[in-house]
């Protein structure tokens, strides 16, 4: 089914993504929605609508195919299945070997996994029009929804401004994990785009309003780099290879610094507070390292901290990987997201910064924000592969 506004036909999947995007910026901080966990009333919507998403890309995807036409970023977004496979099989032989299962490994595995799926089909079934105007409709949708979810209006939010402290994450009410990632996503989009100063300024600035240090780094970079022509470099085989090693070395140095037995001393020889760096986060890989925990695979951790230490998980992607899967899984997540984004250097650095993040914070599970993400990345590079050819025609 197709729409047309102002002469230009938007499918109805393009107004499913805008519902979607709609759904999670309203429903996410909801206290009016029953329930608790995946099987809340709103989780239930977010998740359902999603469904929806995918089940009508899969049609227009396969009604496609049958047309012969070429599949797009296939190689690309097969390195994620790699991750998924292996991350499959050595989750499997945990559960079998503690004799122990729970419906949130499936449920992470969704949570991770999904974005990548939809993000291959919209890619391969919808123009460069649409892809553009649903990234300006759901920037301007998740703006609103973050400034009803502060409940300050636009006028406490001034005044909030005005007060941000990036030393203290405590300092103002702006400070929003549901939104930064999303926000991140629609910022790494737009920076790429010479044109369009408006959409740039703006998704930056919703970067900076949701006041997550690193994201809000990762947004200025960004910014910066889209002014060069960094949008248009390939990633040269050293690069990778030397960017993938930096990443793991810092990865593993990190979690052993902040291993309950080793934080004090790396502390003081830092001269910073890890502690305090982590915003309390080591606090619960003492508890998790301490406690009777053995994993059983991709999500164990969550779940056993959910039951054990009332809600609280660990909220560190890497550590999680470590404590789950061994040093293997680090390994396969460095490796897979950086091959996914090698033929574009804007896209590539995008990443490295946001598996930076993972190291300090979570967002690996973030379905939406990583909807967003994957979109903008593919699009990005499907439209440099464009302009290259158009290059090498001329």
């Amino acid at each position: 089914m197709f729409f047309k506004i102002n002469n230009q036909l938007y499918s109805g999947r393009f107004f499913l993504f805008i519902l979607l995007i709609m759904i999670y910026s309203f429903n996410s901080n909801n206290d009016n929605f029953s329930g608790s966990g995946f099987f809340s009333v709103s989780s239930l919507l977010k998740y359902g609508i999603l469904s929806l998403c995918i089940f009508f890309e899969l049609l227009a995807y396969f009604s496609k195919k049958r047309l012969n036409s070429a599949t797009l970023l296939l190689d690309n977004f097969k390195k994620f299945f790699y991750f998924f496979v292996m991350v499959a099989l050595i989750s499997t032989s945990l559960s079998i070997r503690s004799s122990e299962f729970t419906l949130r490994i499936i449920q992470t595995f969704i949570f991770v996994f999904a974005p990548m799926l939809y993000a291959f089909l919209v890619i391969n079934t919808w123009n460069k029009s649409e892809i553009h105007a649903a990234f300006k409709l759901g920037l301007l949708i998740s703006i609103i929804g973050y400034v009803y979810s502060t409940k300050i209006g636009i006028s406490g939010i001034l005044e909030n401004l005005s007060t941000i402290d990036y030393q203290n994450t405590n300092s103002t009410v702006l400070e929003s994990s549901t939104f930064a990632l999303l926000s991140v996503g629609f910022a790494g989009f737009f920076c790429y785009f010479k044109k369009g100063y408006f959409w740039k300024f703006l998704s930056v600035l919703f970067v900076i309003l949701t006041f997550k240090r690193q994201i809000t780094l990762t947004a200025i970079l960004l910014l910066i780099f889209g002014f060069f022509n960094i949008r248009r470099k390939k990633v040269s085989r050293y690069i990778f290879i030397m960017s993938a090693v930096v990443l793991m070395v810092f990865a593993f140095a990190y979690y052993y610094a902040i291993e309950p037995q080793h934080i004090v001393e790396f502390s003081q020889v830092l001269g910073v507070d890890l502690r305090s760096f982590s915003t309390n986060r080591t606090d619960r890989l003492n508890w998790l390292l301490n406690s009777d925990f053995q994993t059983y695979g991709f999500g164990s951790s969550t779940d056993y901290m959910y039951k054990t230490f009332g809600g609280f998980a660990l909220e560190m992607d890497i550590v999680q990987l470590y404590v789950e899967m061994g040093g293997i899984g680090i390994i396969m997540f460095i490796i897979s997201y950086l091959s996914f984004a090698k033929h574009n250097l804007y896209v590539y650095v995008f990443m490295c910064l946001l598996i930076i993040n993972s190291i300090f914070s979570s967002g690996m599970a973030s379905t939406f924000a990583w909807i967003v993400i994957l979109m903008g990345m593919a699009s990005i590079m499907v439209e440099n592969n464009d302009a290259l050819k158009e290059v090498n025609h001329e």
